[in-house]
Protein backbone atom coordinates (compact mmCIF):
# COMPACT_ATOMS: atom_id res chain seq x y z
CA UNK A 1 0.00 0.00 0.00
CA UNK A 2 0.91 3.86 -1.05
CA UNK A 3 2.13 6.00 1.54
CA UNK A 4 -0.92 8.36 0.55
CA UNK A 5 -3.03 5.20 0.74
CA UNK A 6 -2.06 4.50 4.37
CA UNK A 7 -2.02 8.12 5.59
CA UNK A 8 -5.97 8.07 4.11
CA UNK A 9 -7.00 5.11 6.03
CA UNK A 10 -5.27 6.15 9.14
CA UNK A 11 -6.96 9.03 8.69
CA UNK A 12 -9.78 7.28 7.93
CA UNK A 13 -9.75 5.05 10.98
CA UNK A 14 -8.74 7.80 13.33
CA UNK A 15 -11.94 9.73 12.21
CA UNK A 16 -14.22 7.02 12.49
CA UNK A 17 -12.82 5.86 16.19
CA UNK A 18 -12.62 9.73 17.13
CA UNK A 19 -16.36 10.37 15.92
CA UNK A 20 -16.94 7.24 18.33
CA UNK A 21 -15.38 8.78 21.20
CA UNK A 22 -16.24 12.22 20.61
CA UNK A 23 -19.49 10.97 20.80
CA UNK A 24 -19.46 9.19 23.67
CA UNK A 25 -17.68 11.82 25.27
CA UNK A 26 -20.29 14.55 24.06
CA UNK A 27 -23.41 12.58 25.53
CA UNK A 28 -21.59 12.02 28.79
CA UNK A 29 -20.85 15.93 28.93
CA UNK A 30 -24.24 16.55 27.91
CA UNK A 31 -25.55 14.58 30.78
CA UNK A 32 -23.28 15.85 33.64
CA UNK A 33 -23.77 20.06 32.17
CA UNK A 34 -27.70 18.71 33.02
CA UNK A 35 -26.90 17.68 36.19
CA UNK A 36 -24.23 19.64 38.06
CA UNK A 37 -24.94 23.72 38.90
CA UNK A 38 -23.05 25.81 36.31
CA UNK A 39 -20.57 26.65 38.65
CA UNK A 40 -19.70 23.15 39.17
CA UNK A 41 -19.74 22.42 35.48
CA UNK A 42 -17.11 25.63 35.38
CA UNK A 43 -15.25 24.29 38.46
CA UNK A 44 -14.38 20.58 36.75
CA UNK A 45 -13.41 22.40 33.34
CA UNK A 46 -11.07 24.85 35.02
CA UNK A 47 -8.96 21.83 36.97
CA UNK A 48 -9.36 19.79 34.00
CA UNK A 49 -6.32 22.77 32.41
CA UNK A 50 -4.02 21.96 34.81
CA UNK A 51 -4.65 17.95 33.90
CA UNK A 52 -4.26 18.79 29.69
CA UNK A 53 -1.53 21.38 30.32
CA UNK A 54 0.48 19.01 31.97
CA UNK A 55 -0.14 15.69 29.47
CA UNK A 56 1.22 18.10 26.65
CA UNK A 57 4.56 18.83 28.36
CA UNK A 58 5.15 14.78 28.62
CA UNK A 59 3.86 14.48 24.47
CA UNK A 60 6.18 17.49 23.47
CA UNK A 61 7.58 16.03 20.51
CA UNK A 62 8.25 12.68 21.68
CA UNK A 63 5.67 10.63 18.77
CA UNK A 64 7.00 13.11 16.28
CA UNK A 65 10.32 12.33 17.23
CA UNK A 66 9.79 8.55 16.59
CA UNK A 67 7.53 8.37 14.14
CA UNK A 68 9.66 10.68 11.94
CA UNK A 69 13.07 8.28 12.80
CA UNK A 70 14.09 5.72 9.56
CA UNK A 71 14.25 2.64 11.59
CA UNK A 72 12.82 1.48 15.12
CA UNK A 73 14.81 0.68 17.62
CA UNK A 74 14.10 -0.81 20.95
CA UNK A 75 17.00 0.61 22.83
CA UNK A 76 16.23 3.80 21.89
CA UNK A 77 12.43 3.18 22.39
CA UNK A 78 13.49 2.30 26.18
CA UNK A 79 15.56 5.52 26.48
CA UNK A 80 12.26 7.29 25.68
CA UNK A 81 10.26 5.69 27.74
CA UNK A 82 12.53 6.65 30.63
CA UNK A 83 12.67 10.18 29.37
CA UNK A 84 9.39 10.65 29.05
CA UNK A 85 8.50 9.10 32.67
CA UNK A 86 10.34 11.21 34.25
CA UNK A 87 9.09 14.17 32.89
CA UNK A 88 5.56 12.28 33.66
CA UNK A 89 6.92 12.83 37.10
CA UNK A 90 8.01 16.33 37.30
CA UNK A 91 4.59 17.13 35.61
CA UNK A 92 2.53 15.45 38.55
CA UNK A 93 4.52 16.87 40.74
CA UNK A 94 4.38 20.43 39.50
CA UNK A 95 0.05 19.49 39.50
CA UNK A 96 0.29 19.00 43.00
CA UNK A 97 2.63 21.78 44.14
CA UNK A 98 1.60 24.40 41.80
CA UNK A 99 -1.64 23.64 40.36
CA UNK A 100 -3.60 22.92 43.21
CA UNK A 101 -2.34 26.03 45.00
CA UNK A 102 -3.62 28.51 42.28
CA UNK A 103 -6.73 26.37 42.04
CA UNK A 104 -7.44 26.78 45.94
CA UNK A 105 -6.89 30.92 45.96
CA UNK A 106 -8.52 31.45 42.54
CA UNK A 107 -12.15 29.09 43.24
CA UNK A 108 -11.88 27.00 46.46
CA UNK A 109 -10.58 24.15 48.71
CA UNK A 110 -13.01 21.48 46.35
CA UNK A 111 -11.03 22.87 43.49
CA UNK A 112 -7.70 22.45 44.37
CA UNK A 113 -8.50 18.42 46.00
CA UNK A 114 -10.07 17.83 42.49
CA UNK A 115 -6.79 18.83 40.51
CA UNK A 116 -5.00 16.48 43.04
CA UNK A 117 -7.03 13.56 42.36
CA UNK A 118 -6.76 14.24 38.58
CA UNK A 119 -2.77 14.07 38.99
CA UNK A 120 -2.10 10.29 38.47
CA UNK A 121 -3.71 10.91 35.05
CA UNK A 122 -0.36 13.08 33.63
CA UNK A 123 1.71 10.04 35.02
CA UNK A 124 -0.15 6.77 33.01
CA UNK A 125 -0.36 9.82 30.29
CA UNK A 126 3.89 9.42 30.02
CA UNK A 127 3.73 5.92 29.53
CA UNK A 128 1.58 5.78 26.74
CA UNK A 129 3.63 7.99 24.66
CA UNK A 130 6.16 5.53 23.07
CA UNK A 131 3.54 3.03 22.67
CA UNK A 132 1.36 5.34 20.90
CA UNK A 133 4.52 6.45 18.99
CA UNK A 134 4.71 2.53 17.99
CA UNK A 135 1.22 2.25 16.56
CA UNK A 136 1.54 5.74 14.62
CA UNK A 137 4.18 4.80 13.07
CA UNK A 138 3.10 1.56 11.97
CA UNK A 139 -0.19 3.24 10.85
CA UNK A 140 -2.07 1.08 13.28
CA UNK A 141 -4.77 3.87 13.65
CA UNK A 142 -7.55 1.37 13.68
CA UNK A 143 -6.32 -0.66 16.55
CA UNK A 144 -5.33 2.62 18.30
CA UNK A 145 -8.56 3.77 17.50
CA UNK A 146 -10.47 0.60 18.63
CA UNK A 147 -8.98 0.44 22.24
CA UNK A 148 -9.44 4.08 23.39
CA UNK A 149 -12.67 3.70 21.76
CA UNK A 150 -12.85 0.68 24.35
CA UNK A 151 -11.81 2.51 27.20
CA UNK A 152 -13.76 5.73 26.34
CA UNK A 153 -17.02 3.23 26.94
CA UNK A 154 -16.25 1.66 29.73
CA UNK A 155 -15.71 5.29 31.46
CA UNK A 156 -18.32 6.65 30.45
CA UNK A 157 -20.73 3.62 32.16
CA UNK A 158 -18.45 4.29 35.46
CA UNK A 159 -18.93 8.24 35.29
CA UNK A 160 -22.79 7.35 34.46
CA UNK A 161 -23.08 4.81 36.92
CA UNK A 162 -21.43 6.71 39.75
CA UNK A 163 -23.25 10.36 39.09
CA UNK A 164 -27.16 8.07 39.29
CA UNK A 165 -25.59 6.85 42.46
CA UNK A 166 -25.25 11.16 43.56
CA UNK A 167 -21.43 11.34 43.58
CA UNK A 168 -21.64 14.62 41.72
CA UNK A 169 -18.22 15.98 40.42
CA UNK A 170 -16.18 13.11 41.86
CA UNK A 171 -17.90 10.73 39.20
CA UNK A 172 -15.95 12.45 36.45
CA UNK A 173 -13.22 12.42 38.42
CA UNK A 174 -12.83 8.33 38.71
CA UNK A 175 -14.25 7.85 35.16
CA UNK A 176 -11.59 9.81 34.07
CA UNK A 177 -8.84 7.53 36.06
CA UNK A 178 -10.39 4.43 35.13
CA UNK A 179 -10.48 5.76 31.39
CA UNK A 180 -6.64 6.53 31.48
CA UNK A 181 -5.80 3.22 33.32
CA UNK A 182 -7.75 1.00 31.02
CA UNK A 183 -6.47 2.84 27.99
CA UNK A 184 -2.89 2.32 28.44
CA UNK A 185 -3.63 -1.05 29.27
CA UNK A 186 -5.42 -1.60 25.61
CA UNK A 187 -2.80 0.06 24.19
CA UNK A 188 -0.27 -2.13 25.54
CA UNK A 189 -2.16 -5.01 24.49
CA UNK A 190 -2.74 -4.39 20.46
CA UNK A 191 0.91 -3.11 19.74
CA UNK A 192 3.01 -6.04 20.98
CA UNK A 193 4.89 -3.36 23.00
CA UNK A 194 6.64 -4.57 26.08
CA UNK A 195 7.75 -1.32 28.31
CA UNK A 196 11.24 -0.97 29.38
CA UNK A 197 13.32 1.56 30.34
CA UNK A 198 17.10 2.63 29.58
CA UNK A 199 19.39 5.10 30.32
CA UNK A 200 21.50 6.51 27.81
CA UNK A 201 23.46 9.93 27.73
CA UNK A 202 24.03 10.10 23.17
CA UNK A 203 19.81 9.09 23.12
CA UNK A 204 18.56 11.72 25.79
CA UNK A 205 20.69 14.50 23.90
CA UNK A 206 19.12 13.90 20.50
CA UNK A 207 15.54 13.55 23.17
CA UNK A 208 16.55 17.42 23.76
CA UNK A 209 17.97 18.57 20.27
CA UNK A 210 14.67 17.35 18.64
CA UNK A 211 11.71 18.01 21.39
CA UNK A 212 13.45 21.23 23.43
CA UNK A 213 12.28 23.75 20.51
CA UNK A 214 9.03 21.55 20.13
CA UNK A 215 8.35 21.58 24.23
CA UNK A 216 7.98 25.09 24.00
CA UNK A 217 5.71 24.99 20.59
CA UNK A 218 3.14 22.61 22.30
CA UNK A 219 3.65 25.07 25.28
CA UNK A 220 2.79 27.93 23.47
CA UNK A 221 -0.05 26.38 21.76
CA UNK A 222 -1.49 24.91 24.55
CA UNK A 223 -2.02 28.61 26.00
CA UNK A 224 -2.72 29.96 22.31
CA UNK A 225 -5.63 27.10 22.34
CA UNK A 226 -7.29 27.46 25.99
CA UNK A 227 -6.09 31.28 26.45
CA UNK A 228 -9.62 32.11 26.07
CA UNK A 229 -11.26 30.04 28.48
CA UNK A 230 -8.11 31.04 30.85
CA UNK A 231 -9.08 34.47 30.75
CA UNK A 232 -12.80 33.58 31.30
CA UNK A 233 -11.85 31.53 34.10
CA UNK A 234 -9.79 33.81 35.69
CA UNK A 235 -11.08 37.33 35.29
CA UNK A 236 -15.05 36.51 35.06
CA UNK A 237 -15.33 33.29 37.14
CA UNK A 238 -16.92 29.60 37.10
CA UNK A 239 -20.16 30.78 35.25
CA UNK A 240 -18.58 32.44 32.47
CA UNK A 241 -16.07 30.03 32.07
CA UNK A 242 -18.65 27.24 31.53
CA UNK A 243 -21.06 28.92 29.35
CA UNK A 244 -17.78 29.46 26.95
CA UNK A 245 -16.22 26.17 27.56
CA UNK A 246 -20.09 24.87 26.24
CA UNK A 247 -20.00 26.91 23.27
CA UNK A 248 -16.58 25.55 22.17
CA UNK A 249 -17.37 21.81 22.88
CA UNK A 250 -19.28 21.12 19.42
CA UNK A 251 -16.00 22.68 17.53
CA UNK A 252 -13.90 20.73 20.11
CA UNK A 253 -15.80 17.47 19.07
CA UNK A 254 -15.70 18.69 15.39
CA UNK A 255 -11.65 19.55 15.21
CA UNK A 256 -10.99 15.72 16.57
CA UNK A 257 -13.21 14.01 14.31
CA UNK A 258 -11.74 15.63 11.70
CA UNK A 259 -8.79 18.16 11.52
CA UNK A 260 -6.80 16.35 14.29
CA UNK A 261 -7.20 12.94 12.68
CA UNK A 262 -5.92 14.65 9.37
CA UNK A 263 -2.96 16.24 11.36
CA UNK A 264 -1.76 13.25 13.09
CA UNK A 265 -1.32 11.80 9.72
CA UNK A 266 1.32 14.53 8.13
CA UNK A 267 4.42 13.63 9.97
CA UNK A 268 4.52 10.23 8.98
CA UNK A 269 3.14 10.58 5.65
CA UNK A 270 4.99 13.75 4.46
CA UNK A 271 8.13 12.81 6.12
CA UNK A 272 8.39 9.87 4.04
CA UNK A 273 7.52 11.73 0.87
CA UNK A 274 10.61 11.65 -2.23
CA UNK A 275 13.16 14.54 -2.49
CA UNK A 276 12.21 16.55 -5.45
CA UNK A 277 8.55 15.97 -4.72
CA UNK A 278 5.91 19.64 -4.85
CA UNK A 279 5.56 19.54 -0.68
CA UNK A 280 3.44 22.96 -1.24
CA UNK A 281 0.97 21.13 -4.03
CA UNK A 282 0.64 18.10 -1.75
CA UNK A 283 -0.32 20.56 0.97
CA UNK A 284 -2.61 22.73 -1.23
CA UNK A 285 -4.64 19.04 -2.12
CA UNK A 286 -4.41 18.71 1.56
CA UNK A 287 -6.39 21.69 2.66
CA UNK A 288 -8.78 21.44 -0.04
CA UNK A 289 -10.04 18.26 0.83
CA UNK A 290 -10.15 19.01 4.79
CA UNK A 291 -11.79 22.56 3.76
CA UNK A 292 -14.34 20.52 1.45
CA UNK A 293 -15.22 18.71 4.43
CA UNK A 294 -14.83 20.49 7.47
CA UNK A 295 -15.92 24.17 6.47
CA UNK A 296 -19.22 23.42 6.08
CA UNK A 297 -19.88 21.48 9.05
CA UNK A 298 -18.78 24.50 11.09
CA UNK A 299 -20.39 27.10 9.31
CA UNK A 300 -23.38 25.00 9.48
CA UNK A 301 -22.99 24.67 13.33
CA UNK A 302 -22.96 28.13 13.68
CA UNK A 303 -26.12 28.63 11.91
CA UNK A 304 -28.12 26.19 14.25
CA UNK A 305 -26.32 26.80 18.12
CA UNK A 306 -29.20 27.87 19.08
CA UNK A 307 -31.32 24.95 19.28
CA UNK A 308 -28.38 22.95 19.23
CA UNK A 309 -26.95 24.25 22.51
CA UNK A 310 -30.77 24.32 24.17
CA UNK A 311 -31.25 20.17 22.98
CA UNK A 312 -27.61 19.64 24.07
CA UNK A 313 -27.43 21.02 27.31
CA UNK A 314 -30.21 22.73 28.54
CA UNK A 315 -31.97 26.28 28.92
CA UNK A 316 -29.27 27.65 31.50
CA UNK A 317 -27.06 27.12 28.25
CA UNK A 318 -28.42 29.93 25.74
CA UNK A 319 -26.11 32.60 26.18
CA UNK A 320 -22.95 29.94 24.74
CA UNK A 321 -25.04 29.95 21.35
CA UNK A 322 -24.10 33.35 20.30
CA UNK A 323 -20.11 32.32 21.52
CA UNK A 324 -20.60 29.32 19.35
CA UNK A 325 -21.45 31.21 16.02
CA UNK A 326 -19.12 33.97 16.56
CA UNK A 327 -16.07 30.97 16.95
CA UNK A 328 -17.11 28.94 13.91
CA UNK A 329 -15.85 32.18 11.77
CA UNK A 330 -12.31 31.39 12.98
CA UNK A 331 -12.53 28.10 10.84
CA UNK A 332 -11.97 29.93 7.44
CA UNK A 333 -7.72 30.96 8.79
CA UNK A 334 -7.66 28.03 10.53
CA UNK A 335 -8.35 25.63 8.00
CA UNK A 336 -4.83 26.71 7.03
CA UNK A 337 -2.80 27.57 9.84
CA UNK A 338 -3.72 24.25 11.74
CA UNK A 339 -1.96 21.87 9.16
CA UNK A 340 1.52 24.20 9.32
CA UNK A 341 3.51 23.03 12.20
CA UNK A 342 3.23 19.91 11.37
CA UNK A 343 3.89 20.03 8.27
CA UNK A 344 7.27 22.08 9.06
CA UNK A 345 7.59 19.05 11.57
CA UNK A 346 7.42 16.65 8.70
CA UNK A 347 10.94 18.37 7.41
CA UNK A 348 12.71 18.63 10.76
CA UNK A 349 12.08 22.26 10.68
CA UNK A 350 10.55 22.71 14.31
CA UNK A 351 12.52 26.58 14.97
CA UNK A 352 10.30 27.96 12.70
CA UNK A 353 7.55 25.19 13.36
CA UNK A 354 7.96 26.85 16.79
CA UNK A 355 8.30 30.57 15.21
CA UNK A 356 4.17 29.57 14.03
CA UNK A 357 3.63 28.95 17.42
CA UNK A 358 4.80 32.27 18.36
CA UNK A 359 2.75 33.89 15.72
CA UNK A 360 -0.56 32.27 17.01
CA UNK A 361 0.33 33.32 21.13
CA UNK A 362 -0.08 36.52 19.67
CA UNK A 363 -3.20 36.31 17.55
CA UNK A 364 -4.81 34.38 20.97
CA UNK A 365 -2.73 35.16 24.32
CA UNK A 366 -2.52 38.34 23.95
CA UNK A 367 -5.39 39.32 22.32
CA UNK A 368 -7.80 37.36 24.17
CA UNK A 369 -5.68 38.75 27.45
CA UNK A 370 -5.93 42.54 26.27
CA UNK A 371 -10.11 42.00 25.07
CA UNK A 372 -11.68 39.73 28.09
CA UNK A 373 -11.73 42.73 29.93
CA UNK A 374 -14.56 43.84 27.50
CA UNK A 375 -16.48 40.90 27.89
CA UNK A 376 -16.77 37.11 26.19
CA UNK A 377 -18.68 38.39 23.02
CA UNK A 378 -15.87 41.21 22.45
CA UNK A 379 -13.11 39.30 23.02
CA UNK A 380 -14.43 36.16 20.73
CA UNK A 381 -15.10 38.79 17.55
CA UNK A 382 -11.47 40.01 18.48
CA UNK A 383 -10.30 36.16 18.11
CA UNK A 384 -11.83 35.53 14.76
CA UNK A 385 -10.25 38.73 13.10
CA UNK A 386 -6.69 38.49 14.43
CA UNK A 387 -6.49 35.17 12.98
CA UNK A 388 -7.40 36.20 9.76
CA UNK A 389 -4.84 39.02 9.39
CA UNK A 390 -2.11 36.97 10.65
CA UNK A 391 -2.60 34.14 8.16
CA UNK A 392 -0.21 36.03 5.47
CA UNK A 393 2.48 36.07 8.06
CA UNK A 394 2.51 32.20 8.79
CA UNK A 395 2.65 31.52 4.98
CA UNK A 396 5.44 33.82 4.74
CA UNK A 397 7.28 31.98 7.67
CA UNK A 398 6.88 28.42 5.99
CA UNK A 399 7.86 29.63 2.31
CA UNK A 400 11.12 30.26 4.00
CA UNK A 401 11.47 26.21 3.22
CA UNK A 402 8.59 24.64 1.41
CA UNK A 403 6.75 26.62 -1.70
CA UNK A 404 3.22 27.01 -1.80
CA UNK A 405 1.30 29.15 -4.00
CA UNK A 406 -0.84 31.36 -2.36
CA UNK A 407 -2.94 32.17 -5.07
CA UNK A 408 -3.52 28.76 -5.85
CA UNK A 409 -3.83 27.76 -2.02
CA UNK A 410 -7.10 31.02 -1.81
CA UNK A 411 -8.41 29.50 -4.99
CA UNK A 412 -8.62 26.02 -4.26
CA UNK A 413 -10.41 27.04 -0.64
CA UNK A 414 -12.83 29.40 -2.33
CA UNK A 415 -15.27 27.10 -3.42
CA UNK A 416 -15.83 25.51 -0.01
CA UNK A 417 -15.56 29.04 1.68
CA UNK A 418 -18.08 30.74 -0.26
CA UNK A 419 -20.78 28.17 -0.45
CA UNK A 420 -20.29 27.29 3.15
CA UNK A 421 -21.23 31.26 3.50
CA UNK A 422 -24.03 30.53 1.26
CA UNK A 423 -25.37 27.96 3.60
CA UNK A 424 -24.93 29.93 6.80
CA UNK A 425 -27.50 32.89 4.95
CA UNK A 426 -29.59 30.74 3.76
CA UNK A 427 -29.88 28.76 7.27
CA UNK A 428 -30.41 31.82 9.24
CA UNK A 429 -33.11 33.25 6.56
CA UNK A 430 -35.29 30.08 6.95
CA UNK A 431 -34.44 29.46 10.69
CA UNK A 432 -37.03 32.15 12.31
CA UNK A 433 -39.92 30.92 9.80
CA UNK A 434 -39.19 27.37 10.59
CA UNK A 435 -39.21 27.95 14.31
CA UNK A 436 -42.78 29.93 14.51
CA UNK A 437 -43.63 26.99 12.72
CA UNK A 438 -42.39 23.77 15.07
CA UNK A 439 -42.09 24.57 18.64
CA UNK A 440 -40.05 21.90 19.26
CA UNK A 441 -35.88 22.15 19.10
CA UNK A 442 -34.75 18.88 18.36
CA UNK A 443 -37.11 18.60 15.63
CA UNK A 444 -35.83 22.32 14.20
CA UNK A 445 -32.43 21.21 14.60
CA UNK A 446 -32.64 18.23 12.59
CA UNK A 447 -34.33 20.16 10.15
CA UNK A 448 -31.93 22.75 9.69
CA UNK A 449 -29.12 20.17 9.53
CA UNK A 450 -30.91 18.60 6.69
CA UNK A 451 -31.54 21.74 4.97
CA UNK A 452 -28.01 22.64 5.97
CA UNK A 453 -26.53 19.82 3.75
CA UNK A 454 -29.18 20.25 0.81
CA UNK A 455 -28.16 24.03 0.99
CA UNK A 456 -24.18 23.37 0.79
CA UNK A 457 -24.35 20.92 -2.11
CA UNK A 458 -26.66 22.63 -4.08
CA UNK A 459 -24.45 26.03 -4.41
CA UNK A 460 -21.38 23.97 -4.50
CA UNK A 461 -22.66 22.21 -7.75
CA UNK A 462 -24.55 25.41 -9.12
CA UNK A 463 -22.17 28.08 -8.72
CA UNK A 464 -18.78 26.05 -9.01
CA UNK A 465 -19.59 22.65 -10.68
CA UNK A 466 -15.27 22.24 -12.04
CA UNK A 467 -14.13 22.28 -8.54
CA UNK A 468 -16.65 20.52 -6.86
CA UNK A 469 -16.74 17.24 -8.77
CA UNK A 470 -12.45 17.63 -8.83
CA UNK A 471 -12.72 17.28 -5.47
CA UNK A 472 -15.31 14.78 -5.50
CA UNK A 473 -12.74 12.74 -8.02
CA UNK A 474 -10.02 13.49 -4.88
CA UNK A 475 -11.69 12.21 -2.06
CA UNK A 476 -13.06 9.05 -4.30
CA UNK A 477 -9.15 8.75 -5.05
CA UNK A 478 -8.24 8.58 -1.22
CA UNK A 479 -10.79 6.79 -0.27
CA UNK A 480 -11.68 3.82 -2.97
CA UNK A 481 -9.67 0.85 -3.86
CA UNK A 482 -8.50 1.17 -7.73
CA UNK A 483 -10.53 -2.31 -9.81
CA UNK A 484 -6.89 -4.02 -10.79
Amino acid sequence: MSIKKKATAGSLWMSLTRTGINVVDFLVYAYLARILTLEEFGLAGFCFLFIEFANTLVNAGVNQNLVQRKEWEDRYAASTMTFVFGMGLIASAGIVGIGAPIAYYSYSELAALVVVSLAPITLVTSLQVVVTGKLLREFKNKEMGVAKFCATLISAISIIFMAESGYGIWSLIFGKLINITIQYLFLIYVSKFKPSFNFDKDDFKELVTFCLPLFWMVVLRFLNKKASNLFTGFVLGPVSFALLAAAHKGEVVINQVTMSSINSMIVPSFSRVKEGSDLGGLFIRLVTVASTIVTPIFMGLAAIADPFVTVAFGEKFSASANYMTISAFSIFPLIIASFLPNLLISKAKTKDAFNLVLVNIVCNVVVAGCTIWFGVTFMLISLVISNFLATPVRLAIVKKHIFIDTKALVVSIAPSALSSIGMFLALMYVKPFIAAEINYDIINLVILMGLGAVFYVSFSFMFFLKQTSRQVAELKSLLLKKKK
